[in-house]
């Protein structure tokens, strides 16, 4: 389950064994074990429900199909200069130039600028394929927005996570930091920011606790499951 009612979340999103990062085979055991776990508890849910999404009222799916069709025929006409696929090399290049595996505080620094830069002239575009059926530009200018939030999102919390962590490392801070960044970063968007709103959320360490990642050597350590209720039975 999620925080929203009805929502199963299985898979590379869900972040509940290893944090929200997608390295390796960290998925595998989301998408086993929760998949697991979800396909017996899916129905049960179901079962226990006193109202189906027919009971629910046509105006939450008609005020989200106005939103939708009130940003397409924004982006229909929107007759500006830029190029959205021009923007989006532009956005490539900056992320890879400055946010892959090895980052530093002013890069990123300069990588948000840059962000934010192509999200305002994002408001200037200008769609070639003006149709109404099977138009490709028009559904990337849509799934642009969504690659602008991401990017402030990872560019961002990049920035803020001063340690080494995986897939994140800052020369300036080489050493993982358990004591200040066990957490997992919570990214929303206020409408009266130009940066995400950024937050923590603690990693639940009660039943296993890290170990140190430590590819320079071949020792193998096996974890030790703690503080796991008796009356708990694990599938076969």
């Amino acid at each position: 389950m999620t925080n929203i009612p009805g929502i199963f979340n299985v898979g590379e999103s869900d972040y509940q064994y290893h944090g929200a990062n997608r390295l390796g085979a960290n998925s595998l055991l989301s998408c086993i074990f929760a998949g697991l776990v979800a396909g017996g508890e899916i129905p049960k849910y179901i079962a226990s429900l006193q109202k189906n999404a027919d009971d629910a009222s046509s105006t939450y799916f008609d005020d989200a199909l106005a939103i939708e069709e009130s940003f397409k025929q924004q982006l229909f006409s929107s007759n500006g200069p830029e190029n959205i696929f021009k923007l989006h090399e532009e956005l490539a290049e900056t992320l890879i130039s400055h946010v892959t595996v090895k980052r530093n505080n002013a890069d990123l620094k300069t990588a948000l600028a840059k962000i934010h830069e192509v999200k305002e002239r994002y408001g200037n575009i200008s769609l070639s394929d003006k149709s109404s059926i099977a138009n490709q530009s028009y559904i990337f200018a849509n799934q642009f927005a969504a690659m602008l939030d991401i990017a402030l999102i990872i560019t961002k919390g990049a920035l803020l996570r001063d340690e080494f962590r995986g897939a994140h490392y800052k020369p300036d801070f080489p050493s993982r930091d358990d004591q200040n960044w066990l957490k997992t970063t919570i990214a929303t968007f206020d409408p009266h920011e130009s940066d995400p709103v950024i937050s923590y959320e603690a990693v639940d360490t009660r039943h296993l606790k890290p170990l140190m990642r430590d590819y320079t050597k071949a020792k193998k350590e096996i974890p030790t499951l703690e503080n796991i209720p008796s009356n708990i039975t694990f599938p076969a």
